[in-house]
């Protein structure tokens, strides 16, 4: 929590600042982020703008995952003046959700404030390599560790994981098997970054062919992280969603008057071909994708906690009536034309899509779905070697887990395909790689757009995005990842998938 622009204070005022602020370092330090945040909260009534209370809110925010309160403290901190932890916090949240030139800027201001800062100049290189500025990450890299070694200075462990990631993209997937052992063998390295070595050593591995070994360093990663999964209960949601959103009950729910056909939602399960998606309707002059946007999640979780199905028909949903949900679409049109703000399509690939896909047809009734299918048995793998969000999807660390969210996947699209009155495009994986020449077409033609040969070439745009395949939907297309399954064969054999004609 360093790099704090300070103002001059008398003796007198500085001791009565350290203490407001020391007791919510103390806290925030040990990990106590409740009481943290409550400190600082009170410590802003005596402090009212003070930009180190507003960081340390900032931070809180970014360990408990609560983006607006992050964006919202970060700035409100610069709005004290030029300060590097809040361009920090700010860049390092905006690379979350792959800004990646947004990112860089950031970061960039904030090196100017604290020149040399390796913490930064390490995050700095890893926006560069995940926008597939690899030359210009490896300069970067090699530069912080010259300088280290040159001081006889260990590197930090987030060095050596860039250094790995930067291996692998260049192939050298030996090289980046080393490290990622000296690093996972090393005592200092923070519990999250080992999971994610693990998982990038399977990366490294899968694409050197190793595949046994692949999937014995996916287990390791998967172990360190697991979370309580129960299929029954999963299950349960799912049927429950079916039974609620009925079409005889969908007729007495909300619906929005907006009229726009800009909006267009991506569903499917993670892993399916959803960014690649995303990259072919974002490279058409007339579309844009905007990634994984969880704005009408949040909506959904109001509206879902407020729901009464005893009470009158247009009270059901409490205060939540039709004009909040028409208020809703309007603010989360008026989200996407910021990001696309000439653009006739704008396509929004959040995995939750297809649990509210129902909510979205009431929020847009002129919208349009996408869905993707991929065999779940690759789908399965994919997941199995990658590192999700495991509090979220906690189904991902078993192939079994994968199998059954599948499963339920398949259930609310079938539903929604009989109930919705929106049109939904079913799109095969394997059919949108093995024949793009009508494939991408078909796609574009659903959208309601002429067909751009610029779309073929969706990978030239070297646009970033926050998925784990974000080096491989910035090539050109290719089939190798359809049927991938048959190189893991011994361990997806005794697994009951869903069938996939």
């Amino acid at each position: 929590m360093s790099g704090y622009t300070q103002m001059r204070l008398s003796p007198q005022q500085a001791q009565r600042r350290r203490k407001v602020v020391d007791p919510v370092q103390r806290a925030f330090e040990s990990g106590q982020l409740a009481e943290a945040h409550k400190l600082a909260m009170a410590g802003l009534k005596k402090m009212p703008g003070d930009a180190q209370l507003h960081l340390f809110l900032a931070a809180i925010a970014e360990r408990t995952g609560d983006v607006e309160q992050v964006r919202h403290h970060g700035r409100k901190a610069l709005g004290q003046g030029p300060n590097a932890g809040a361009f920090a916090v700010l860049s390092r949240l905006e690379r979350r959700a792959a800004k990646t030139e947004l990112a860089l800027q950031l970061c960039d201001q904030a090196l100017e404030l604290v020149p040399g800062d390796v913490p930064l100049r390490i995050h700095r290189a890893g926006c560069l390599e995940e926008a597939g500025r690899t030359d210009e990450a490896r300069v970067v890299i090699d530069e912080i560790v010259d300088d280290l070694e040159s001081r006889n200075q260990p590197l930090p462990p987030h060095l050596r994981y860039e250094r790995a990631k930067l291996r692998v993209q260049e192939k050298d997937y030996g090289g980046a098997i080393a490290i990622i052992d000296e690093l996972n063998g090393a005592i200092d390295t923070p519990h999250e970054l080992r999971i994610a070595a693990w998982h990038l050593k399977a990366k490294a591995l899968d694409r050197a062919g190793r595949y046994d070994e692949a999937f014995d360093a996916a287990t390791r990663g998967n172990e360190l992280d697991l979370k309580p999964f129960d299929p029954d209960a999963y299950e349960r949601q799912t049927t429950s969603i079916i039974e609620m959103w009925t079409r005889e009950n969908m007729a007495t729910f909300p619906l929005s008057t907006c009229e726009s056909e800009i909006p267009v939602f991506i569903a499917g399960m993670p892993r399916s071909g959803t960014s690649l998606l995303d990259q072919i309707i974002d490279a058409h002059p007339k579309a844009a994708g905007v990634g994984e946007l969880s704005t009408l999640e949040r909506f959904f979780a109001q509206a879902m906690a407020a729901y009464n199905p005893e009470a009158p028909r247009d009270k059901r949903f409490g205060s939540l009536n039709r004009f909040k949900w028409t208020r809703a679409a309007e603010d989360y049109l008026r989200e996407i034309r910021k990001l696309g703000p000439s653009d006739e399509r704008i396509v929004n690939k959040a995995i939750g899509n297809t649990r509210i896909a129902g909510f979205i047809a009431r929020l847009f009734p002129r919208t349009r779905i996408v869905h993707i299918r991929r065999d779940p048995r690759d789908v399965a793998i994919s997941c199995y070697l990658g590192a999700f969000n495991n509090d979220a999807m906690p189904w991902t660390t078993s192939l079994e887990g994968v199998a059954h969210a599948y499963a339920q996947s398949e259930r609310l699209m079938d539903h929604w395909k009989a109930t919705l009155d929106v049109p939904i495009l079913e799109v095969r994986y394997e059919d949108l790689v093995r024949e793009p020449a009508t494939q991408f077409p078909r796609l574009i033609d659903f959208l309601g757009l002429e067909w751009d040969d610029a779309c073929h070439g969706f990978y030239k745009t070297r646009r970033t995005l926050r998925t784990l395949s974000y080096d491989q939907v910035n090539r050109p297309l290719y089939t190798s990842s359809a049927g991938r399954h048959a190189h893991y064969a011994r361990y997806v054999s005794g697994v009951e998938f869903p069938a996939y004609p």
